[in-house]
């Protein structure tokens, strides 16, 4: 794979970009295993995943064993890897087989966008969307610029400056994710100097919700959506308005037909 993330060494590999989420947390069944022989298999497991993503293929446990060989290990090198498909490159992996343990790998949240054809080609891009987005939703459903390139600047990612999964971010940002309309992008009113602000696009309204966002926020950081209090609440009355939405438009094709039929048989 052209853009495959190096081995744990490698200045281009996710351990040398990201924080491993089990640098923190080391289940007993990793105790075995030295930081360097985890890393690799990590590393070697998000290799293959990224091209069974790309190549749009299942995966089998077999298939994951065969990178990660000692079945104790499975538990912590799957975790850790599972969560760093999310956080990372925006990709979920979903059972489609529950006895022969297939997976499907597929973009988060209900997110059809990946930027696999953006300039770093080859490595999905759904996690840093799915990251603005949050923020935005979190800050009252506008963002600064500024208050975007804090957070962005605190994981590494810094406008103008080449990562090595988003390219340069900036233009990633402002380019795909504004022109693909899931974000926008606008002066914010009377300001003078002029700044700039972030909103959900469209497309982020007709693909995701803010409900999704929260307990996808609230399974990673450990709590419920409830936690976040406010916006949980705004994120119901958000879902309530989307259901409302979606039965009125399903019952207006029925109500046009009752309509049209009612009017054949008891013409005017």
């Amino acid at each position: 794979m052209a853009s495959a993330l190096g081995s744990p060494s490698d200045e281009g590999s996710i351990s040398g970009g990201f924080e491993s989420p089990s640098s923190y947390h080391v289940l007993p069944s990793a105790e075995v295993l030295s930081s360097s022989e985890r890393d690799e298999k990590v590393t070697n497991l998000l290799n293959f995943l990224l091209m069974k993503y790309q190549m749009k293929e299942l995966v089998t446990e077999a298939e994951i064993m065969n990178i990660i060989q000692n079945y104790s290990h499975f538990s912590v090198i799957f975790s850790e890897v599972s969560e760093c498909m999310q956080l990372v490159f925006g990709v979920d992996m979903k059972v489609v087989e529950p006895l022969d343990h297939t997976y499907v790998l597929v973009t988060i949240l209900g997110i059809s966008y990946d930027g696999l054809l953006s300039e770093v080609q080859g490595m999905p891009k759904t996690g840093l969307l799915v990251l603005i987005l949050s923020i935005i939703f979190l800050q009252g459903d506008r963002a600064p610029e500024e208050e975007i390139w804090r957070t962005l600047n605190v994981m590494g990612i810094w406008a103008g400056v080449q990562h090595f999964i988003y390219g340069d971010p900036r233009k990633l940002i402002l380019e795909d994710f504004v022109q693909e309309q899931y974000l926008v992008y606008q002066q914010v009113p009377n300001s003078n100097p002029a700044r700039y602000e972030f909103l959900w696009g469209p497309r982020a309204h007709a693909e995701t919700s803010k409900l999704k966002i929260l307990e996808f926020l609230a399974g990673i950081s450990g709590t419920e959506p409830t936690f976040f209090g406010q916006r949980y609440e705004e994120a119901l009355r958000d879902e309530e308005v989307k259901v409302q939405a979606r039965i009125a438009a399903a019952f207006a094709p029925a109500s046009a037909s009752c309509g049209a039929t009612s009017s054949f048989f008891y013409p005017k």
